[in-house]
């Protein structure tokens, strides 16, 4: 009985280190979905096979240009990349400019983001983003159930935890209360161009 806890536990061991952080560019053409990883391998692009219907899922949702994180293997003899589970994507469809009723948006990467509290009608009046001190955030998106993205806010002082989702050119962002998930407050926000 010893021998076969022991032989288990080795092959769940060998198993957990086989899967290893992934990450890299999507690629997605009518024969599949590929993912380009920054490696010296012989592999420029890995075709993505997903190992759970979860990672099937979030992967389904993802268009070319977005980048993931993933938790799987990378077999550089089949130049396949088998994911196990989706932990943080970058949607290319959300960087740019957003305006809201609240203010201006601009994401400029996949990594942060810049709220600037001003009505666009006072922008649209000449005043420069460039006075206005803006609110910059470190955020992460994961996926979620259904076309919604889980998004995590974080400036010096706290961490708000949201949701978006994307119809062509608008989005609604739900900000949540941490303490008891109440919707603290619905941004409506509209693409206003690409950046430069």
């Amino acid at each position: 009985m010893r021998f076969l806890l022991f032989v288990l536990s080795l092959a769940a061991t060998s198993l957990a280190l086989a899967v290893q952080p992934i990450g890299g560019t999507v690629y997605r053409d009518s024969t599949g979905v590929y993912l380009s990883v920054n490696t010296d391998q012989k592999c420029k692009v890995f075709t993505v096979e997903t190992k759970s219907e979860d990672a099937a899922m979030s992967v389904r949702k993802l268009s070319t240009g977005d980048t993931l994180t993933a938790s799987g293997l990378l077999d550089t003899e089949t130049c396949i990349a088998s994911i196990e589970s989706v932990d943080y994507v970058g949607l290319k469809k959300l960087l740019g400019y957003w305006y809201t009723q609240e203010g201006i948006i601009t994401v400029s990467d996949f990594n942060s983001l810049s709220f600037y509290p001003i009505n666009m009608k006072d922008f649209q009046n000449g005043k420069d983003l460039s006075q206005i001190d803006p609110i910059t955030y470190r955020y992460s998106l994961t996926p979620s159930d259904g076309k919604e993205w889980v998004l995590f806010l974080s400036d010096s002082t706290s961490t708000l935890f949201a949701t978006i989702f994307f119809n062509k050119n608008n989005a609604t962002m739900r900000i949540y209360d941490s303490e008891n998930g109440d919707i603290v407050k619905t941004l409506r926000l509209s693409k206003w161009g690409k950046l430069k």
